[in-house]
């Protein structure tokens, strides 16, 4: 972004932040884990369950059938795995991810405003066709926009 506000550029910034649970066996089979490394996750996944306790109310116990533990210390490496060839999927913009989240960001001059919107939409919307094909919701709650450009830039 620095380097675009030398050049004079505006950058459209859009901040994803990626939710639900995922399959990450079945993922790492397609991106070719060993086998023995595909049995080693399928146990350390498998048998979970979770409840939920509010101060002496505890609910009942529900099976966890897939995704990874919250605040795991695997939960990030799984994820970064899960998402992998996420970012081949824009064409204009650049995504760039960290755990769930991402952010794609497409630098442009300002009079080229409406190409840089069509553009944005475009890689916006596989984005978000990538992410329901592979069971993930991005949250709109938690997603934004942005411009970042100099005061004569924006």
């Amino acid at each position: 972004m620095l380097e675009a506000m030398d050049k004079k550029h505006v950058t459209a910034l859009i901040l994803l932040d990626l939710s639900k649970a995922f399959d990450s066996i079945n993922h790492m089979k397609c991106v070719g884990a060993s086998p023995l490394a595909i049995q080693w996750f399928e146990s350390y996944l498998s048998g979970r369950s979770q409840y939920v306790r509010i101060e002496s109310t505890v609910s009942s116990t529900s099976a966890l059938t897939y995704g990874v533990p919250q605040g795991s210390i695997l939960s990030p490496f799984l994820f970064g795995i899960y998402v992998n060839d996420l970012p081949a999927v824009t064409i204009s913009s650049n995504l760039d991810s960290y755990v769930d989240d991402s952010k794609l960001h497409l630098a442009f001059l300002v009079e080229d405003v409406q190409q840089a919107i069509a553009k944005l939409e475009n890689d916006l919307y596989k984005t978000a066709k990538w992410c329901l094909e592979h069971q993930l919701l991005i949250n709109p709650d938690n997603t934004k926009f942005l411009l970042v450009g100099t005061r004569s830039t924006l």
